[in-house]
């Protein structure tokens, strides 16, 4: 016999409590081994096991709302126990094997594959995949794509430059991470309990990551024009529903396009490839895309949404092995046949701790900024909407409500952690647009000496809240010394540093396949990513 105690908690360190798990184990019935026995633990309550052998198989079911629960291995390694899925930890009380779990409340998006010539006349309902190069999401091709990385300084070759000054980089892009596509929030679709649910865009590195690892959160601007319209709970057009309107035109699978999805992809990998830009400057960080539903950002960009969905995030990415902080990861996503899953899914054991920290750089292009700007001061999550139970961190260090801090507090871990802000041709859309875009940041950069602002912007859409004032005027340099044919880039810095500013004319930024305002992406975060962590 061996004695088991299994109990579960969120990351927020709560414990709840599904009705039962179940152990799956090899028991020992004379001299046979008798396969696939069953027996049902109460949570929290000490059960001996008969199992033979050395290897027990738990199931934490879904029976939270929100909850995605979690099915791994627990073996004896070497006279130590161990299991094979990192958001489970294994403590020993006497004799007793103690497992706790963390759930989560993220999980694999769904994914479908429709060949190619069949047509849709109705959503997917899941994401479409497709078989080219070892099956990938619909267009998310890594292509290993030479960068043409801003220079820092920006400086020319020439008094007469013909375009901004950069260099050709290289990227290895295939094989140096996974793009996954996550659901945070609740998955069922029951008709009683229709509650809200986000797309998440990540990238998982496949290099080992820093202790503490690096985390960029990158939002677009909102999807309230040229995306199917939904409304709260956001389960109808949100996040499948393709173009053009199958319901209307009935279209073959290859001429579809998924705009939530794609607004991702598009970003990240195959258009602005801010991924491969970032790596091209000497990083590779964990990024996180989350995908706003009709323009509504719900609790994505506050304090304790923001520090929930990363914890979730990480939570993911290192209990199934897609990244890890002590060897290359030997999991991957698979998309065989359309269908999402991670391989393997098991047998890898280790005891390698979750983090609880990393250094987070928050980045926005385009009015996407506002987001980063509502993330500078603590605000509430309207908690009549979105479950706090799902979607809000609490750090209270302790169990219990009765701790619980106000809801608009400061979420402490993020605050400490937020190290940079990337500020990509930001334009802030309320009344005082460019008050409060200089005052959040100038705020926020003089609350600790670890921090930094990039900020990047176009001459002809990006000025208008551009904040300049964050660096010495003094120290603002125009390159070339003579603007040639209209071409110029303005650069500046703060006398410590902490503060950089660029301005490219619009003849900077050509030649292009985007106006000056959207090429912005496809230069800037290769050169902010060249600057050192705070």
């Amino acid at each position: 016999m061996t004695r088991f105690i299994v109990r579960v908690y969120d990351v927020n360190g709560q414990e709840y409590t599904p009705p039962f798990f179940v152990a799956r184990y090899i028991k020992r019935v004379g001299t046979a081994a008798v396969m696939g026995e069953r027996t049902k633990l109460i949570p929290g309550v000490a059960t001996d096991l008969p199992i033979a052998g050395d290897l027990v198989n738990l199931m934490v079911g879904t029976q939270a709302p929100g909850f995605s629960g979690e099915t791994f291995n627990v073996r004896k390694v070497n006279g130590r126990w161990l299991t094979d899925m990192r958001a489970a930890t294994i403590s020993m009380d006497g004799d007793t094997v103690v497992v706790d779990v963390v759930d989560g409340t993220v999980r694999l998006a769904p994914t479908v594959f429709i060949p190619l010539e069949q047509k849709l006349r109705k959503s997917p309902e899941a994401l479409l995949c497709e078989p080219g190069g070892g099956w990938i999401y619909y267009g998310a091709y890594l292509t290993n794509p030479t960068i043409s990385r801003l220079r820092k300084p920006a400086v020319f070759d020439t008094a007469t430059p013909t375009s901004w000054p950069s260099d050709p980089i290289t990227v290895t892009n295939e094989g140096s991470g996974t793009f996954v596509f996550l659901e945070y929030g609740f998955e069922t679709t029951s008709a009683t309990l229709r509650k809200p649910r986000f797309l998440i865009g990540v990238w998982a590195p496949r290099v080992v990551l820093d202790a503490v690892p690096q985390v960029v959160v990158f939002y677009t601007p909102p999807t309230d024009r040229d995306y199917p319209a939904d409304a709260y709970p956001f389960r109808g057009r949100y996040p499948y529903y393709p173009r053009p309107d199958v319901a209307v035109t009935p279209t073959i699978a290859k001429d579809v396009v998924q705009p939530y999805p794609n607004l991702a992809i598009n970003y990240l990998i195959s258009g602005y490839k801010i991924i491969p830009q970032i790596q091209a400057a000497g990083r590779n960080p964990i990024v996180i895309c989350p995908i706003n539903p009709s323009g509504h950002w719900g609790p994505l960009d506050t304090q304790r949404g923001l520090g929930r969905l990363i914890r979730e995030v990480v939570r993911f990415l290192y209990g199934h092995k897609l990244v890890s902080s002590r060897v290359a990861p030997a999991a991957r996503l698979s998309l065989d046949g359309g269908r999402a899953s991670i391989f393997p899914k098991e047998g890898l054991y280790d005891d390698e701790p979750i983090p609880t920290s990393w250094a987070l750089t928050a980045s926005a292009f385009s009015n996407g900024i506002d987001r980063v700007l509502n993330l500078c001061t603590p605000r509430a999550i309207d908690e009549m909407l979105y479950d706090p139970t799902i979607f809000s961190f609490t750090d209270t260090g302790t169990t219990g409500a009765s701790t619980r801090p106000k809801p608009d507090a400061p979420e402490v871990t993020l605050v400490r952690s937020w190290r940079e802000i990337w500020d990509i041709d930001g334009v802030a859309d309320d009344g005082k647009g460019a008050e409060r875009h200089l005052r959040n940041l100038r705020t926020w950069l003089g609350e600790g000496q670890r921090r930094a602002v990039r900020s990047y912007h176009s001459t002809s859409a990006g000025m208008r809240t551009a904040p300049r004032a964050l660096v010495d005027p003094t120290l603002i340099v125009t390159r070339p010394t003579k603007p040639y044919k209209g071409l110029f880039i303005l650069e500046g810095n703060s006398a410590d540093e902490r503060a950089t500013w660029v301005q490219f004319s619009d003849a900077a930024l050509l030649p292009s396949p985007y106006d000056a305002h959207h090429t912005m992406p496809a230069v800037a975060f290769g050169h902010a990513a060249q600057f050192p962590l705070p």
